[in-house]
């Protein structure tokens, strides 16, 4: 299994799972020290054991991970994630959910471009928590863009083109068909305009201007989209379907229409407004701490020149999409780091140095650099922070957590 190591020079604030998997630690290195204080956790027994790692992997495999590592004793009472859920993609509890991997500025992980550093360093956006992991893959491999993975790396052999799909958490790997005939692979810190993802929790996808083919771990072909003449943006990987959005409309994939047919995208809401990825004007489907919004970036031009960021909860029951009930003003609590194609939320009770209600423009927006000099923008207020970065330099160091996820997001753009 990869080695998961803690790096608290990039986090603020660690996981309480985190905490309490090195309180842990320390208890079992004290046991046999004669104090009758002290208490034998090794030796807590199979049962209470094995019901405290399944609710530490309800909340976080990585934790998980941490509570294996703790003494030989619990690690026979739960099973190796490599062997748990067979598959990469048959247990979702064993994903890298809310897990991000870092990436240096300007970093470009295109598999022509291997080797690269496969020493990672990973951030939890909900807990604040940073681990490094190995991930030597990356000495031959690109990885693709993914928007909707859940965490889990799209891999791409530099000596062989190979399509591979790798837990980093868990080590758990599986190898995708060949590409599609006429895909054109899009690495992180490439080429803009493919992705690769999940499109239900059994199957994933490839996207490339507009063709969208879908296969299954281990499967043999991948299964094109049935006609398609959607352009779909920036998408997103929500209570276990893809979501994407096509002008007017918000879009899944129909995967359930039997063995001899092929899948096709479903209308699940349709928008008041037309929506077009121009370089002034985007927006992304955001799975906002469990809630679907859609963030609608646009410019006004002219004498009233004037950014604007507009929110809107997404209802896929109602099948609407909607200001009401104040969503327009508000993110929950919670803030957004969004650029051309990508977008992610994010904790602030866990990254104190992060406000929330906010929109954090990336560095490969116009409005980051330049004139416009917008750092963050206060949803509730219209209120604009500028943290004077001129786009003509180099990102000056120390990185803040706030750099992190700016240059993130960015790297989707390049």
């Amino acid at each position: 299994m990869g080695k998961l190591r803690s790096a608290a020079s990039q986090a603020p604030i660690r996981s309480r799972s985190s905490r309490h998997a090195k309180s842990a630690h320390a208890a079992v290195a004290r046991r046999g020290s004669g104090s009758d204080n002290t208490r034998d956790w090794a030796d807590l027994g199979d049962g209470p054991a094995s019901l405290i790692a399944e609710r530490v992997l309800a909340d976080d495999v990585a934790s998980y991970i941490l509570f294996r590592a703790v003494c030989r004793p619990w690690r026979r009472c739960c099973d190796d994630p490599r062997t748990r859920g067979g598959d990469v993609l048959d247990d979702p509890r064993l994903r890298p959910r809310q897990w991000i991997m870092l990436l240096g500025a300007g970093e470009d992980l295109a598999a022509q471009s291997a080797p690269h550093s496969s020493r990672r360093q990973f951030l939890n956006v909900c807990t604040g928590q940073c681990i490094q992991v190995d991930v030597p893959e990356l000495l031959d491999h690109g990885v693709f863009r993914s928007t909707a993975g859940e965490g889990l790396l799209f891999l791409h052999c530099k000596a062989t083109s190979a399509i591979r799909l790798l837990n980093p958490l868990t080590r758990q790997k599986a190898t995708l068909p060949p590409g599609p005939t006429g895909f054109n692979p899009s690495h992180i810190g490439s080429c803009w305009d493919t992705c690769a993802g999940l499109a239900d929790d059994h199957t994933t996808f490839l996207y490339s201007r507009g063709d969208m083919a879908f296969a299954k771990p281990g499967g043999d072909r991948w299964l094109r989209l049935e006609s398609n003449s959607h352009l779909l943006m920036p998408n997103v990987f929500f209570a276990g379907r893809f979501y994407g959005i096509a002008n007017r409309e918000i879009m899944t994939v129909d995967m359930n229409r039997g063995d001899d047919l092929p899948p096709r995208l479903a209308v699940v809401a349709r928008l008041d407004m037309p929506l077009h990825g121009m370089p002034d004007k985007t927006a992304h489907l955001v799975d906002n701490g469990g809630k679907l919004m859609l963030v609608h970036r646009t410019t006004r031009r002219g004498p009233g020149y004037q950014r604007s960021y507009r929110v809107y909860k997404v209802d896929l029951e109602a099948r609407t999409v909607t200001t009401r009930g104040g969503v327009g003003l508000s993110l929950g609590g919670r803030a957004i780091f969004l650029a051309r194609w990508h977008a992610i939320s994010v904790s602030p009770k866990s990254l104190p140095s992060i406000d929330a209600n906010t929109i954090y423009p990336g560095f490969s927006l116009n409005e980051r650099g330049g004139s416009e000099q917008i750092g963050a923008y206060h949803i509730r207020d219209g209120r604009i922070e500028s943290f004077g970065y001129d786009n003509r330099y180099a990102l000056s160091q120390p990185w803040s957590i706030a750099d992190c996820l700016a240059i993130y997001v960015s790297a989707y753009d390049a």
